[in-house]
């Protein structure tokens, strides 16, 4: 047997295997507390893994660190099937130290994998020199990254926004995002830019009002709850964080951040609802981003209208927001 069909094989062998424990867990989940507390304490521990490795391999720490989530886990949001999103931002030289923090940043990755985490196919991995470096090429980065301003550089702050150290420094990545925020002083056209890099909704319905399903593939028949209905409140919510200045980096964090009386209280409920929701559903379809509608009850599928419906008018309410912002 091939050395590539074996790795294939392991992993998805570990990923049945996490999936059975998170399947495992109470009934009905306590989602926002078990299934994360679950998740923490298993990225914590491949970390401190990691850690005790490249001490015996080329010994302590050189500088002070942090190493940081980004993507579901960042925002506290994942259910099982997950892959890793990561990054290493470290104090001193550059030159000196990455090379020790990159090899760190593989030990995470192997301990990650291990305990049935994917690797990111994008290479978002703080084993990768773009998602590991000291504190200043990161804030040069962050830099270049606005000042460049094209569809993927945006994409690369969006996904940095979500940032959530998990060992470390948590003053290195905060210290980021105020640069960050100062920028979007300098140039309130960002917001916009932001926006339109999130500000493609797919359909959720018909004119008929029925739910729009897969036509064809291995998923006909099926709606992707996580790209039709989940990604206009994550999306919008993060938006309305960078436009606010919120250091939260949840979803729902960021709900709680707003003061009384926003008028995003229904959507709030709506997400917290669709929240509980997808990690009960796990339990009855294989995947986690689809689900079939026709193997639902009549009211799941009128929550799954509620919910797309909710999820639109808060991004659409957001976007004008942040249209009226004064972004040129």
């Amino acid at each position: 047997m091939s050395t590539v069909l074996t790795g294939i094989l392991k992993l998805s062998s570990l990923k049945k295997r996490l999936r059975k424990q998170v399947l495992n867990m109470s009934k009905p989940f306590a989602y926002a507390k078990e299934l994360q507390a679950y998740h923490e304490q298993k990225l914590y521990a491949a970390v401190s893994n990691a850690g005790e490795e490249i001490k015996k391999e080329l010994g302590e720490f050189p500088a002070p660190f942090a190493f940081f989530v980004m993507g579901s886990a960042g925002r506290k949001e994942q259910i099982y099937d997950s892959d890793q999103d990561h990054g290493i931002v470290f104090k001193g030289e550059d030159d000196r130290h990455l090379p020790y923090f990159l090899t760190f940043g593989e030990r995470i990755v192997t301990q990650l994998e291990a305990a049935g985490y994917e690797r990111c196919v994008g290479g978002v991995m703080a084993s990768c020199e773009r998602w590991c470096g000291s504190a200043e090429k990161w804030s040069q980065q962050l830099q270049h990254w606005l000042t460049k301003d094209t569809f993927e550089h945006v994409r690369y702050v969006l996904t940095f926004f979500d940032a959530r150290t998990i060992l470390g420094e948590h003053a290195f990545v905060l210290d980021l995002k105020k640069q960050l925020f100062t920028q979007m002083e300098r140039s309130p056209h960002l917001m916009k830019r932001f926006a339109d890099n999130t500000g493609r909704m797919p359909q959720v319905r018909n004119l008929f009002g029925q739910l729009l399903v897969e036509q064809r593939g291995e998923h006909q028949g099926a709606l992707n709850v996580k790209e039709q209905i989940l990604f206009p409140y994550v999306n919008g919510m993060r938006l309305l964080a960078l436009q606010q200045r919120m250091m939260a980096t949840s979803t729902l964090e960021r709900f709680a951040a707003l003061p009384p009386g926003s008028g995003f209280e229904e959507a709030e409920r709506s997400f917290a609802s669709l929240f509980e929701q997808r990690a009960y559903w796990i339990k009855q379809f294989s995947s986690y981003k689809y689900i079939i509608p026709s193997q639902l009850t009549k009211e799941e599928r009128n929550d799954l209208k509620t919910w797309a419906k909710e999820g639109r008018r808060l991004y659409e309410t957001i976007q004008k927001i942040v249209e009226a912002g004064g972004s040129k």
